[in-house]
């Protein structure tokens, strides 16, 4: 079996940009030499979300504004109140971004697992790997681990 690690890095242009990642999975797994197997895509940032789904500007807009309209970002977050918040805090600066994270609690996409057939992804015909920015734009990471034949 074999088994490999690679990395590809992005910085989104704006807080609830799409960048389409489905053309550096389909490269990882060509490099990686698995034929038959799985590929799992995995984002190790906590303010940004992984999404399996059509690239369609009308879509992605309907799910932009759905989100904003759940987690709105000019309302009380814990997460941003410096006199109550005591972990996790980064000096001299910590940014207000508390939506940012509950939006990607209620998306809980990290990671996907994506068969892999004949050398590509099996992904539907419209569907495209995509990460959604939900904070103000930051180098972002993504890791994909493809295994298999």
């Amino acid at each position: 079996m074999k088994s490999t690690t690679s990395t590809f890095d992005l910085t989104p242009q704006r807080r609830f940009a799409y960048s389409d990642l489905t053309d550096e999975l389909r490269r990882a797994i060509k490099d990686s030499g698995v034929t038959d197997g799985m590929a799992v895509a995995f984002c190790p940032h906590t303010t940004c979300a992984l999404l399996i789904n059509e690239w369609e500007e009308g879509a992605l807009e309907d799910f932009r504004g759905r989100l904003e309209a759940m987690v709105p970002d000019g309302v009380y977050y814990a997460h941003d109140d410096i006199e109550r918040r005591t972990q996790n805090l980064q000096e001299p600066h910590e940014r207000q971004n508390g939506h940012a994270h509950v939006k990607q609690m209620l998306l809980t996409t990290t990671s996907h697992a994506i068969p892999v057939a004949a050398g590509e992804p099996m992904l539907g015909r419209w569907q495209r790997l995509l990460l959604l920015e939900l904070d103000d734009p930051h180098d972002r990471t993504i890791v994909f681990h493809v295994f298999g034949e």
